[in-house]
């Protein structure tokens, strides 16, 4: 691991439940000599990345905040998703939350959150907070899409959570269980993050099939079957919106015709936008 690698890993040691560190602790907790802690600290510190609190105290900087508006305001993914999800805000049940989430490692985390009317019990999908990757519909349809290789290796490490989650005890169950997501075209379940809150997601997928993230409701528990299925229709289309907005300037190579994504059984066509009103009716 190069020297810069290390040093951003530094980042990684602020959390909430330690967002402050000396410069001994730093350089312990990386496991190198104080004087090579200070050069972490120094160029850290000069990028605005962290930033001194008094008595040899670091915080995480301003950069980050800086970074953060400017996702906010850039990113493509977010750009092509706003619209959508104030779109789809209009079908869903009061008290409820439309979510933009995406995967970052062996997590996923939640981007954007959007609220319809009513009084709003928790979600604890909350922007930039890294949620589990194995429980919720959110996270699953995210999971549902990724490559074959990584979800072996993923099934190796986490066997445990992966049984638990009810995804399967052995690799061929896993597998089976995010085929069946797949062929869905989204995942709904009830209560594996917030007692009481029923999620439907629908994945945003690139062109390779995979996964970039995911477009979600979160609803009441005491919203019927009937309606989630419509919820999870619309929110197809939403995710298919977004993909659209996010492919439009992608050139495909002279005479390569590009497949649809893999959603469900073939040749099964996802609701045109214009659909949502209908699909919200009973």
């Amino acid at each position: 691991m190069s020297t810069s690698d290390r040093a951003f890993g530094v980042l990684k040691l602020f959390t909430l439940e330690k967002p402050s560190w000396t410069a001994d602790e730093i350089a312990g907790a990386m496991g190198v000599s104080p004087a090579t802690g200070y050069r972490f600290i120094r160029a850290l510190e000069e990028a605005g990345l962290i930033a001194p609190t008094g008595a040899g105290v670091y915080t995480l900087g301003p950069a980050i905040i800086q970074l953060d508006r400017q996702i906010q305001l850039t990113d493509p993914l977010l750009a092509a998703a706003a619209p959508v999800m104030e779109d789809l805000r209009k079908y869903g049940p009061e008290g409820s939350a439309v979510l933009l989430c995406r995967s970052f490692g062996e997590t996923v985390l939640c981007m954007r959150q959007v609220f319809t009317a009513g009084p709003q019990p928790l979600v604890s999908y909350e922007r930039g907070r890294p949620m589990p990757l194995f429980a919720g519909a959110t996270s699953k349809v995210i999971l549902a899409y990724q490559p074959a290789r990584w979800l072996r290796t993923l099934y190796e490490n986490h066997r445990d959570e992966v049984s638990v989650a009810g995804l399967g005890k052995t690799l061929e169950e896993f597998r089976n269980s995010l085929a069946n997501i797949r062929k869905a075209g989204y995942a709904i379940t009830s209560g594996e993050i917030d007692r009481g809150r029923i999620g439907i997601a629908a994945a945003i997928l690139n062109q390779d099939r995979r996964a970039v993230g995911s477009l979600s409701y979160v609803v009441s528990g005491e919203v019927e079957m009937r309606a989630c299925q419509r919820l999870a229709t619309i929110a197809q289309s939403g995710a298919q919106e977004i993909e659209a907005t996010l492919n439009a300037h992608d050139k495909s190579s002279p005479g390569e015709e590009r497949l649809p994504p893999d959603r469900g059984e073939p040749g099964s066509k996802a609701a045109e936008p214009s659909t949502r009103a209908l699909l919200s009716q009973d």
